[in-house]
């Protein structure tokens, strides 16, 4: 067992890259639970969508699928009220002007949702080798300590190893989560997206020149 002095001394030798790694796993846990909450009100049914504004748009209701996109307040339903009534301007410009419209107000939304997504991809890959920094540096101090105390036995090298070993373990503990959620949430936004696509295609389809 440690006593207080060995763990002061643990402390006192391994609190920089301690302190970095409970920074990062603190911005980690913020980012996963902002993003969690804020892609799940992004996220939408497209098929449910799609029925809905097919059977205005087929009973002529405009104004009524307008409404009902604007109610859904989710950036889907900001990019399609848009499309459904472009200005004259943008009207006047013709189909492709409308489908490059479409494809940059996609494209805007899908950026705001990957917004701090990047960092947490970045504390997933950068974490380990801070708490690989960790272990080295416990090491040389377990080395240290032995070219100081010659024949102390085991008890010599224990807070080096141990300083070693929970830099790795901690490294591990903020990385792992950080490389899940990055993963998640990657695929979550691309999913988003291409329905956002979708959804922007068949409204352009029903709603463009015959």
């Amino acid at each position: 067992m440690f006593d207080l002095a060995s763990i002061k001394q643990m402390w006192a030798n391994a609190w920089p890259v301690i302190s970095i790694l409970l920074v990062c796993s603190v911005f980690s846990g913020a980012i996963i639970l902002e993003r969690w909450f804020t892609l799940g009100r992004a996220d939408f049914d497209r098929d449910r969508l799609l029925d809905r504004l097919r059977k205005l748009l087929s009973e002529r209701r405009l104004e009524q699928a307008v409404a009902y996109c604007e109610s859904i307040r989710k950036p889907i339903g900001r990019i399609l009220a848009v499309l459904l009534a472009p200005s004259p301007q943008d009207r006047a410009a013709g189909h492709d002007h409308i489908e490059r419209m479409a494809l940059r107000m996609i494209r805007t939304e899908a950026s705001r949702l990957m917004h701090y997504v990047t960092a947490l991809g970045t504390i997933g890959s950068v974490a380990p080798f801070i708490g690989l920094f960790g272990t080295v540096v416990g090491i040389i101090h377990a080395f240290k300590a032995i070219s100081e105390n010659a024949g102390g036995g085991p008890a010599v090298v224990a807070n080096g190893i141990a300083e070693a070993l929970i830099t790795t373990a901690l490294g591990l503990f903020v990385a792992i989560p950080a490389v899940v959620a990055y993963n998640a949430f990657t695929r979550r936004i691309e999913r988003i997206t291409e329905n956002m696509e979708l959804c922007a295609e068949e409204i352009i389809d029903l709603t463009g020149p015959r």
